[in-house]
């Protein structure tokens, strides 16, 4: 992977238009406008006929300057901005940085706090797999599992918006606790939704399982090795398709995970058929706790009160990607430095590696299983 901070003007970035610079090398150019609203990427494919030699991707076009703007501000005006790097994280984000400076300032959100993050972070978890789960197969041309993926992704998008008023969560995480109570019908409604996830999604999994010609695109298409897992600490689908079961959740056992029973899916095959089934695997393991989390949701605030102090304050929680890092440094109530490692950073390089030996068509397929974050990585 490669970080360039060429103008964006020395490009021709158009929506996935193709420039053959020799016989042996073909260049990929995605964004800045794209249908899927991320980041700007060149992918520069070598290639042997059909057959991938090797592959490199340049991000870094739209370098934004997030830690540099974070300097001289409270945390509390740099909230909004992690809950914005990456918009289909911002829960996990802004968890990730609440939890650091709770850790810095030594104030501990209150427990119905806790379970309504969870609640967020597993709502956030199963909208991102069902979209992943069926751009896949729509990279595989089988358009009928992308097209009712996507409508489960819009129903978990909407039940988040009538209990916590926003589709994506953002601003709803602060430091110390929630800005916001669950509304009133929110539970019943997050209830209903997974009432209609168990009836469609069982039967969504054994169209995948049962599609000859979807299995044969996927099954052992983009592998990454074990040892590669390990040696690059990938977390996520990606390095748990490739045992390695790292999860912070389970790992490290933060609150209110502590307190909830659940299973990491490990696989060892490694390739898209695998990333593809640990997301179903998850998606089975969030219903399961987000029913442990209405059933056993506590009383009282949702808030304690934080007061500024110098320090240093770091935190590690799971994105539906995989472990997000986040530390900063206050001195006189604002920040001196804050850094947000989004799991991507050590996944872009495997994807590298995993395309080599499959050939030019299988590229978007393996991009979209590992659906690393352009925006989070390019801060």
């Amino acid at each position: 992977m490669t970080d360039s901070n060429s103008s964006v003007s020395h490009l021709d970035l158009e929506e996935s238009k193709k420039t053959f610079l020799d016989t042996n090398e073909l260049v990929i150019n995605m964004g800045p406008q794209h249908p899927a609203t991320h980041g700007v990427l060149r992918v520069i494919l070598r290639l042997d006929g059909e057959k991938v030699m090797g592959l490199e991707c340049v991000i870094g076009y739209l370098h934004r300057g997030v830690e540099k703007i974070a300097e001289n501000r409270t945390y509390t005006m740099f909230n909004p901005y992690v809950d914005r790097m990456d918009y289909v994280a911002a829960v996990s984000n802004g968890l990730g940085y609440c939890e650091a400076v709770e850790k810095l300032l030594s104030v501990e959100a209150p427990p119905r706090a806790q379970y309504l993050r969870a609640l967020m972070a597993e709502l956030e978890r199963l909208a991102n797999h069902f979209g992943d789960i069926g751009a896949i197969c729509n990279d595989a041309s089988f358009t009928l599992m992308h097209a009712q993926t996507g409508i489960l992704r819009e129903r978990v998008l909407r039940a988040s918006d009538a209990a916590f008023g926003h589709r994506l969560m953002m601003d709803i995480i602060v430091p110390g606790g929630v800005s916001r109570d669950i509304a009133p019908g929110g539970v019943e409604q997050i209830r209903a939704l997974l009432a209609e996830i168990r009836k469609v999604f069982p039967r969504l999994v054994e169209l995948y399982d049962n599609t000859a010609s979807l299995q044969d695109r996927t099954v052992t298409s983009g592998i990454v090795r074990c040892d590669y897992a390990r040696q690059f600490g990938a977390g996520g689908y990606v390095g748990r398709a490739s045992a390695r079961g790292f999860d912070a959740r389970k790992n490290l056992a933060y609150a209110p995970y502590d307190q909830l029973a659940f299973e990491v899916p490990v696989l060892e095959a490694g390739d898209v058929n695998a990333r593809v089934w640990i997301r179903i695997r998850e998606v089975e393991e969030s219903l399961k706790l987000i029913e442990q989390i209405l059933d056993r949701l506590p009383g009282g605030g949702i808030g304690n009160e934080v007061k500024a102090r110098a320090g240093e304050g770091l935190a590690v929680v799971e994105a539906f990607r995989g472990d997000v890092l986040v530390w900063l440094r206050l001195a006189a109530g604002r920040i001196e430095r804050a850094h947000v490692r989004d799991a991507s950073v050590f996944q872009w390089p495997l994807l590298e590696a995993a395309i080599e030996g499959n050939i030019v068509a299988d590229f978007p397929l393996c991009n979209k299983s590992f659906n690393c974050s352009y925006s989070g990585v390019d801060i």
